[in-house]
């Protein structure tokens, strides 16, 4: 009986100190669990939202970059769009040439008080009493005043003091220019005498050139240069161009008689008086007058009435 007993009550011990055993394993495992579990949601998330939100800010730092790109772009762009020029005819029709750069013309002015000193406005320019508004768009290229030189500029076949003189006149704007009632004027006498007058229709389209002779029986003309003689009308006598060769003031005047172009030469003041050649700017169109010969690419020939110095098209 008491074996039994004892038999018993060993078998229900065993039975409790599994039963505990078993708990404190189960309990374990599940802590273990809920941490790991723990751990790996909350470094996932960690993860998760460390990455969101450095790659949220790394967005915003991209787009903050692309802004200031795009704006430096944006900037640089600007500057490269700005077309360069040396002359109007440069530019697009609507813009003229300032400080080397194509722009939209914009007026200056709308009325004479809106210039200063005693100015006056033309067309939106402010420009002194006596100039045009084409002043500068039309400009004097190249001058021969002494025809007695070698060759026959006007190539009519005959040697000539005064046949062979000739002015070069050549439009630098980008628009076409009406020269009807334009004259050429020279000072003689201490007076200005008009030596050519433009007769109607003589259009002269952008970097078209038009050369008058003092006379003679010039080059036909061809689609881009005008070969003219000179059509003054002086009472009993006519002289032509007569430019003089020690100096002389040339005047291109426009239909209401104000001032597009100047030309002064020898004790008229200006560039120095040339014999045997012509004096023309180098580079042409916008350069200084020198002696025909002088200027770069002109080979050694001594003028080039309707051409460049180096005999190519305008």
């Amino acid at each position: 009986m008491r074996s039994w007993t004892l038999a018993f009550v060993l078998v229900f011990a065993g039975l409790l100190c599994c039963a505990g055993c078993s708990g404190d394993g189960g309990g374990h495992d599940a802590g273990v669990d809920a941490e790991q579990d723990a751990g790996r949601d909350g470094g996932q998330d960690a993860g998760l939202d460390a990455g969101q939100d450095a790659g949220e800010d790394g967005a915003d730092g991209a787009g903050d970059e692309s802004d200031a790109g795009a704006d430096a772009g944006g900037d640089a762009g600007g500057d490269e769009a700005r077309q360069p020029c040396e002359l109007d005819y440069d530019c697009p029709a609507g813009q003229v040439c300032r400080l080397g750069f194509c722009e939209p013309f914009e007026p200056e002015c709308e009325e004479d008080e809106d210039c200063e000193g005693e100015q006056v406005c033309r067309e939106g320019i402010c420009l002194d009493a006596d100039l045009s508004p084409r002043w500068g768009s039309v400009i004097i290229n190249e001058v021969l005043s002494d025809g007695s030189t070698d060759g026959d500029p006007n190539q009519d076949g005959s040697l000539d003091a005064m046949e062979d003189e000739f002015v070069e006149l050549v439009n630098v704007s980008n628009q076409a220019v009406d020269l009807e009632g334009y004259t050429l004027v020279e000072r003689d006498w201490d007076v200005f005498l008009p030596r050519h007058t433009f007769e109607t229709g003589t259009q002269l389209q952008p970097l078209g050139a038009v050369v008058v002779f003092g006379g003679g029986d010039p080059p036909e003309s061809t689609a881009s240069v005008l070969y003219l003689g000179s059509n003054a009308e002086d009472p009993g006598f006519a002289y032509g161009l007569d430019l003089d060769d020690a100096g002389d003031r040339i005047r291109l005047l426009d239909a209401d008689g104000l001032t597009v172009a100047v030309f002064a030469y020898g004790d008229e003041g200006g560039t120095p008086a040339v014999s045997d050649q012509s004096v023309t700017r180098a580079p042409d169109l916008t350069g200084d007058f020198v002696p025909h010969a002088e200027a770069e690419g002109a080979g050694g020939e001594i003028f080039s009435p309707g051409t460049r110095v180096d005999g190519s098209a305008f």
